[in-house]
Formats: structure tokens, C-alpha cells, sequence
């Protein structure tokens, strides 16, 4: 049991001014031996709750799992529903969420529109960030420094770094 209270110690380390830190940085943040800390972040990194970037560690989007049942009981989604519904309603089209994942986007929220050709996407669903509109919006919103780092990250949506059109 201890071992899984550290781990959480490790993952609530992080926050909105931790976005990233080094293993120092969390050994401190988390009040754990260096060790300890390096075994935690591994074993997460290992379970995909934690990355790692050049000596440096950042939560996942899968995080947000562990807190799911928890998020689904406030109602978030029962909250964004009429906001995205109304958007979809006045412009026609379909409305999204996403999050930065590395060089991607992840959708975790959507309101689709029925059309005869239409592209599909379900919460969960990845694509490289540089490739759509949602991302370019969330890489507007890096420094030069972080834009770079986020952009060098190979992309795990599973599709080719660029889709160019055909000749």
C-alpha cells in the first residue's frame, strides 16, 4: 500500500507550474528519495501515465483515467454537452475538445454533426497536432522552447508525419 500512495504522490507533484520536471524535481516535489523517485517515474512512464523527454517527466492523457468515475459523477460531460451542442446547432458543424499529447491532440469530448462523407472520431482518438486545426491552436498557445520540445516528439497516432495531397 505504500508504494501505490507514493506513486500518487508522484503523479499530484505535478500541476499547472510543474507541467515538467526533472527527477530531482519530483523526488523534492513528492518529499521522496531520489531512488524512490526513480523507480516510481519508471514504473509509470513503463504504464504510460508518465513520460520522459530529455531528463525531464510529464504526465499523460491517461491519467485522466484514474479519475474518470469521479469526473463522470460531477457530470463534466452533462456540463459541455449544451455548450458544444448550442456551437454544433448555430454553425452546423461538428464540435470537438481536445488535449496536447505530446506532437498530438487527443479528443476527449465531441458533438458530431450527420453527414454523408464525415470523418470519424470517437473520445480517445489521436492525431499529430501540426496535421489540424485544433492543434495548431494548441501549439499557438507554447513558447518558442516548449513548441520546439512538443515538435520533436515523434507522434503516436500512427499515421505518417505528413499527409501531402496527391499529383
Amino acid at each position: 500500500m505504500e508504494a501505490l500512495a507514493r506513486g500518487l504522490d508522484v503523479l499530484v507533484a505535478f500541476d499547472a507550474g510543474h507541467r515538467t520536471m526533472t527527477l530531482s524535481e519530483v523526488a523534492g516535489a513528492a518529499g521522496l528519495p531520489r531512488p524512490t523517485a526513480r523507480r516510481l517515474l519508471l514504473t509509470l512512464e513503463q504504464l504510460g501515465y508518465v513520460r520522459s523527454d530529455g531528463g525531464a517527466f510529464a504526465l499523460t492523457p491517461k491519467v485522466l483515467a484514474l479519475g474518470m468515475s469521479y469526473v463522470s459523477s460531477l457530470g463534466m460531460w452533462d456540463i459541455a454537452r449544451p455548450h458544444l451542442e448550442r456551437l454544433v446547432a448555430r454553425t452546423g458543424e461538428s464540435s470537438s475538445m481536445t488535449q496536447l499529447d505530446g506532437s498530438d491532440i487527443v479528443y476527449v469530448a465531441r458533438v458530431a454533426v450527420p453527414k454523408i462523407i464525415a470523418l470519424r472520431v470517437e473520445i480517445g482518438t489521436r492525431f499529430p497536432a501540426v496535421q489540424t486545426s485544433q492543434g495548431k491552436v494548441l501549439l499557438a498557445a507554447l513558447g518558442p522552447e516548449e513548441l520546439d520540445r512538443t515538435l520533436a516528439q515523434p507522434s503516436r497516432s500512427g499515421l505518417p508525419p505528413y499527409i501531402g495531397r496527391s499529383r
